[in-house]
This record gives C-alpha cells, structure tokens and sequence, in this order.
C-alpha cells in the first residue's frame, strides 16, 4: 500500500530524500544515444552534501555537458559521482553535492547492521505521478514492508515500488527513529524490491 505526497520538499515526511536526474550516453552496440535516468537518493550527511543511491543510475558514460543533479531548494542543483560498486552485483553510488552549503534539510541516520527475515521495514522514493511517463509531476512514496531473506547480493524483500524509486531510501525504526539501513536497487522475477544493505558501502560511509 502505497502513501503519497505531493508538497514540496520541506513538507514531505522524508526530507532527506531526494529526487536525483542523470544524464548519460549508452550504446546500441554500434551507436550512441542520450539517456536520463530518474532515480532517488538519501542524503546522510550535511556537511559534505553526500548522497547514497544506486550504481545503475549511473551506468553509462557520463554526459560531461550536463554533471547529475539533485533536486533541492526548487532547483537542480549539481552533483559529483564520489564512489561506486561497479555493477548491478554491487548496485550502490555515492555523490556529493557540487555546493554542499545549500543543504536546506536534515540528514537520514544511518545503521550498518542488524537486518533479519521479518523485520518490517519502510522504502520511500520518488515516481511518476500514476506511473505515468508523460506526466512531469513526481510524487514522493513510501510502502511499509517486511525483509523475507538474503541472497548473495541483495537483500529480498516483500515491497512493491514502481521505476523513479530506484536509489532511495530503505530504513527500519528503532526507538521510535527512522534509520536508513540500504538502497532500493532492482525488482525480483515476482516483482518484488530488493535492495542492498549499508554494509555493502560502509568503509566510504561517515561513522553513524
């Protein structure tokens, strides 16, 4: 079941998630074309403006002309791509806002370990209002859901999220406060997310 919320990004629940816009160059196997991945990413600290998401929101070669971009303060404001995982195997990024000063939000906590089978968890992200692909609106969305297991990738789980959500936020509660524990990456063959836990990234993260 889905929740969503069409204020701007100082009034949704989840200000530290962002909508993120990338623009890249793919080959056909004989030409190149221009794509633009929509994707989501978690802010995790202020300081330096750093941003998780997914690896395969930036696979491709990058379009040099247009640096990838988060959306903050009503604008899109740009990014560098800091470090990756390298394939849909280790499907993480992280980018850092070009001006981190601008930061207008609070940052998500983070914890590194800890998951198991049953754990109920929330996903939020950004899609397409009514997953409609001519629509220009982004809704923000969130799904309340459980893990159902671990692969050697990916932790598995019983969430349902449409294309945009990629890269964002998935997180437990402890104590009464959200924590980001991984990153929305792919959709099982029954449809379902999968997502990869922090501590597939912690040696580049900052100390919780």
């Amino acid at each position: 079941m889905f929740e969503t919320f069409n204020a701007g990004a100082r009034q949704t629940p989840y200000p530290a998630i962002v909508r993120l816009k990338i623009a890249l160059r793919r080959y056909d196997g004989a030409h190149p074309y221009h794509v633009t991945e929509d994707c989501s990413g978690t802010l995790i600290d202020r300081k330096t403006g750093m941003i998780v998401t997914a690896w395969h929101c930036f696979d491709g070669s990058m379009d040099l002309t247009q640096p990838p971009k988060a959306w903050l303060q009503g604008a899109w404001q740009d990014l560098r791509l800091a470090a990756n995982g390298g394939s849909m195997n280790n499907d993480w990024a992280i980018a850092h806002l070009i001006d981190p000063s601008i930061v207008d939000r609070p940052e998500m906590p983070i914890v590194i370990s800890g998951l198991h089978p049953g754990m109920e968890i929330r996903m939020v992200g950004f899609q397409r209002a009514d997953n409609n692909h001519d629509e220009a609106e982004w809704r923000q969305v969130n799904t309340a859901c459980d893990i159902t297991g671990h692969g050697d990738f990916w932790v598995e789980s019983n969430c349902q999220l449409n294309e945009g959500a990629s890269g964002g936020a998935v997180m437990r509660v402890e104590a009464g406060q959200e924590q980001l524990i991984g990153v929305i990456s792919a959709r099982s063959p029954l449809g379902s997310v999968w997502f990869v836990p922090l501590s597939k990234l912690e040696a580049y993260l900052s100390p919780p």
